[in-house]
């Protein structure tokens, strides 16, 4: 199953403690793209985070420029040295 290209970016892997200065600080260091938001999902009672995030970018073709650089790096992205997964944020719900 492939999935369709859109503006949002989802993050796996992140560590407890990742802030969205943290994530923006990585993304910042790999290109120039800027970056429209960014959402790491918390626990209600303890803010810490659940190990993923959204990244959203101003366009299509920004989220996937951006994705075909960070795929293409020699090495994973490390976000506070942890190596994140990264793939296009996608809606799991059916309208069937």
């Amino acid at each position: 199953m492939q999935c369709a290209v859109c503006s949002a970016l989802l993050l796996r892997g992140l560590d407890a403690m990742t802030s969205e200065s943290a994530i923006m600080q990585a993304f910042s260091q790999v290109s120039n793209i800027p970056l429209k938001s960014i959402c790491v999902m918390r626990t209600p009672d303890t803010r810490m985070s659940l190990g993923y995030a959204f990244v959203e970018l101003q366009s299509l073709r920004d989220s996937a420029a951006l994705l075909d650089i960070v795929t293409r790096l020699p090495y994973p992205l490390e976000i506070d040295g942890k190596a994140v997964i990264i793939a296009y944020s996608r809606n799991t719900f059916s309208t069937v």
